[in-house]
């Protein structure tokens, strides 16, 4: 191979910024017009999209959808916006690219259009104004990006892992992703989403030291647990307890899920995991530590959920980890499926309030035909 191509691969540097945000510019402001400026001569700008007429043609119809039945052609309406310095031009840094889009009011209103009737304004503003604290975003990934769509705007997301290429049969990402930390793959994609999302991250993960900070500044209104680490999802959810902060885990078992809810903001005086935690498996996780053996740490994964209610190739799996599997194995279809689950508990939880806690199963495997 040709030595100066060699060299040039050698020097790729993975863009892995989790401090990367959108910037809004207002072009009606002389300032921002010379910051846009700045950033196309400095290169930084390699795509401009501007589709603010077709934007603005469907907030006419959302402010007034008789206008669909008036409209001649496939209920659309022309609005020819062609003025620069109407609404809002977006750049995200990541993309190198640069979008004009309507307003953050008017945005919101038009992307959260196609809940209405299926929420109500009262559930849609809940949503809006609640903080949502993800620790792991393996599964809290598709959980967030389902959130983010449905209308939750302020996050904490925590994670420590990159991207692997064994990631992609089920994480939402591309092999342009790998050696990315997953905090910046679900960051970015929220902003895509939501530009004005809030969103505070802990990207070398959940720590003993900053557990509370996590829960409690600003306090969290409901913990979704996803992590790896046994020590750490017990102390999690005992620091929840203690402040009364709902828990929601939702754990893959094949094709189906399991859901656990735990709901401490209305009773913290029961044990964590609804006492389907073993205390023998608290205390044996209690003494992991960098000589246990692989075969004891597999065991523990499959004890901290309950081996009897696994299914059967799942609960065999952590027997053959390190023997001819190398992890255990997951399927983007369950992994999808507790994406939404998530999203439907945590409004089930924080916005309705009406599920109580326990542990519920969502079998795919025993669908029934409808007669």
């Amino acid at each position: 191979m040709d030595t100066n191509l060699t060299a040039l691969l050698k020097t790729s540097v993975r863009a892995n910024n989790p401090d990367d945000k959108p910037i809004i510019f207002n072009l009606a402001n002389q300032t921002d017009q010379e910051k846009v400026s700045v950033l196309f001569a400095e290169g930084k700008i390699e795509t401009v999209i501007d589709n603010y007429g077709e934007q603005s043609g469907e907030l006419a119809l959302v402010n007034d959808p008789t206008l669909i039945t008036k409209a001649k052609e496939n209920a659309s309406v022309s609005n020819n916006e062609d003025d620069p310095a109407k609404g809002v031009w977006i750049y995200f840094p990541w993309r190198e690219t640069l979008v004009h889009s309507l307003d953050k009011d008017d945005y919101e209103k038009l992307r959260l259009s196609r809940n209405d009737n299926l929420l109500s304004k009262d559930q849609q503003n809940k949503l809006m104004n609640l903080r949502i604290g993800l620790a792991g975003l393996n599964v809290g990934n598709p959980g967030a990006v389902s959130l983010a769509q449905e209308g939750v705007q302020k996050f904490k997301m925590a994670d420590l892992d990159i991207l692997s290429l064994s990631n992609l049969n089920r994480f939402r990402a591309g092999l342009p992703d790998v050696e990315l930390d997953k905090t910046t793959i679900t960051v970015r994609q929220i902003y895509e989403i939501n530009p004005y999302a809030d969103l505070e991250l802990y990207n070398k993960g959940i720590q003993p030291d900053n557990i509370d900070k996590f829960l409690l500044e600003p306090k969290i209104d409901l913990l979704i647990e996803e992590m790896d680490n046994l020590k750490l999802k017990i102390a999690m959810r005992e620091k929840a307890r203690e402040h009364k902060i709902p828990v929601l885990m939702v754990t893959g078992n094949g094709h189906n899920i399991i859901i656990d809810i735990e709901r401490n903001d209305l009773d913290n005086s029961g044990p964590i995991l609804n006492g389907h935690l073993r205390s023998e498996v608290v205390e044996r996780i209690s003494q992991v530590g960098p000589t246990t053996d692989l075969r004891e740490k597999m065991a523990l994964a499959r004890d901290f959920m309950g081996g009897e209610i696994l299914v059967k190739e799942l609960r065999e799996s952590f027997d053959r980890v390190g023997i001819d599997l190398a992890g255990i194995p997951q399927l983007a279809e369950a992994t999808f499926l507790r994406g939404a689950a998530l999203a439907y508990f945590t409004r089930r939880i924080c916005v309705d309030k009406d599920i109580p806690a326990g542990r519920y199963f969502l079998e795919m495997d025993k669908l029934k035909i409808f007669t």
